[in-house]
């Protein structure tokens, strides 16, 4: 049996630079044809994949994709049904097209090194400001060193870190609240509090050295 010629579907350039707009795909009959070509879901129970393209649902419970492109999930209770998604749900409020979602509430474990670079472009941002009172707020800040304990089963032993009720004091948003109840921390943002403190401490330090240098001439 001839294997069928097969024109894949790609993301269209749409206007503007740096963008990307998801088509629906126009595959040829022979991969199946029909806007839900090309879905798989590999064992689980209660996953539905319903007018989508290229999914995958590996070996989860109670996930849902609809009007989904090249969208994969390997895990539980992957949903955008809710903003919060359903009961034990990892709270999935907008689920997106060419992506990969991990539904393991004790996350991602890799032996090796994980290398990836977070979008920052300024093309991509609008409003741009500087962060006010940078300074004061790392200051807010305690750098602790801590024990794990049994309320969760991902960390053991000793560590150090901040504290998010903190970190969210100063920076709500770069902390989020798990289904758990539990908080977490982008600690990558935590970079750009630091790099406006330490802007914000070098002005201080040059005004004192000016202060200095005219006590001694």
């Amino acid at each position: 049996m001839a294997i069928p010629e097969i024109t894949p579907s790609f993301p269209t350039p749409a206007t503007g630079v740096g963008t990307l707009v998801i088509e629906p795909p126009s595959d040829p009959t022979s991969l199946g044809g029909g806007y839900d070509a090309g879905n798989l879901i590999l064992g689980g129970e209660a996953n539905v994949i319903q007018d989508s393209r290229r999914c995958t649902i590996i070996n989860g419970a109670s996930n849902f994709l609809e009007g989904k492109y090249n969208t994969h999930i390997i895990g539980d209770a992957v949903t955008p049904l809710s903003p919060f998604g359903p009961a034990n749900s990892i709270g999935v409020s907008s689920i997106l097209n060419n992506a990969f979602y991990v539904g393991c509430y004790n996350g991602l474990h890799v032996n090796g090194d994980v290398v990836a670079f977070t979008s920052s472009d300024e093309r991509l941002k609008d409003d741009i400001a500087l962060i006010e009172n940078p300074l004061n707020k790392v200051l807010s800040l305690d750098a602790v060193e801590f024990n794990w304990n049994d309320n969760q089963q991902v960390y053991s032993g000793h560590d150090i870190g901040l504290i998010a009720q903190q970190v969210e004091e100063v920076a709500p948003e770069i902390v989020t609240t798990r289904e758990n109840g539990f908080k977490a921390v982008k600690y990558d943002r935590v970079t750009s509090l630091l790099v406006g403190a330490i802007k914000e401490q070098q002005k201080i330090i040059e005004s004192l050295e000016e202060r200095i240098s005219k006590l001694e001439n």
